[in-house]
């Protein structure tokens, strides 16, 4: 039997550990569905009697089709992104079958916080439109250009902290070239202007 070192011992049980724990995470959400909070239960019709069944309903807002969809889309992306850096790297890529392309499969738990955090994302862009609808235009209903100005708030404090850069570039104006034989002027010093007296 190999030998091995006490880092790598310890590695191996920390590795160990993560897959445990990320097997153990995967499960919860898998079932997330059947909790609850996320389940609708149907009462019997009146008269069913005791052969009325409880209908138990699983609470959606987007259906496995539009995950599909998203999946699909996902691959053929990244099949793209796979070409694109194949041709500057000279090396040839095996583009995605037209007639068979790939379809990702999303498991429940991966929908399940995908749906948890759309969900949280629309209320609080929502809220952002009503707070300026209530407090500056006055409007009765909310339009496109409130929920645009709440998307947009919510992404600055969702997304903005994360960014290595704003979003939003600003252009300043160049300074003025200076014809030949003329010197640049040079800027002087600083004098505050007064303080006002007060009589």
């Amino acid at each position: 039997m190999v030998k091995t070192s006490a880092s790598r011992q310890s590695a191996a049980s920390m590795l160990k550990d993560a897959r445990e724990i990320r097997n153990q995470c995967n499960k919860t959400w898998n079932i997330a569905n059947k909790a609850p909070m996320y389940t609708r239960v149907s009462k019997p019709k009146d008269g069913a009697g005791k052969k009325g069944k409880k209908v138990v309903r699983t609470k959606r807002l987007i259906n496995n089709h539009a995950y599909k969809i998203a999946a699909s889309g996902a691959a053929a992306y990244v099949s793209s992104v796979l070409k694109r850096e194949g041709d500057i790297f000279r090396v040839a890529t095996n583009p995605e079958s037209k007639r068979c392309p790939w379809l990702p499969s999303v498991s429940k738990g991966a929908i399940a916080v995908l749906e948890a955090f759309l969900c949280a994302y629309s209320q609080e862009a929502t809220r952002n439109a009503v707070s300026v609808r209530k407090g500056v235009v006055g409007s009765k209903r909310l339009n496109g250009k409130l929920m645009k100005f709440g998307y947009d708030r919510a992404d600055e404090a969702i997304f903005g902290a994360s960014m290595p850069a704003p979003r939003t570039v600003l252009i300043t104006k160049p300074e003025k070239k200076t014809k030949k034989g003329e010197e640049k002027k040079e800027d002087g010093d600083y004098n505050p202007p007064e303080a006002p007296v007060d009589e």
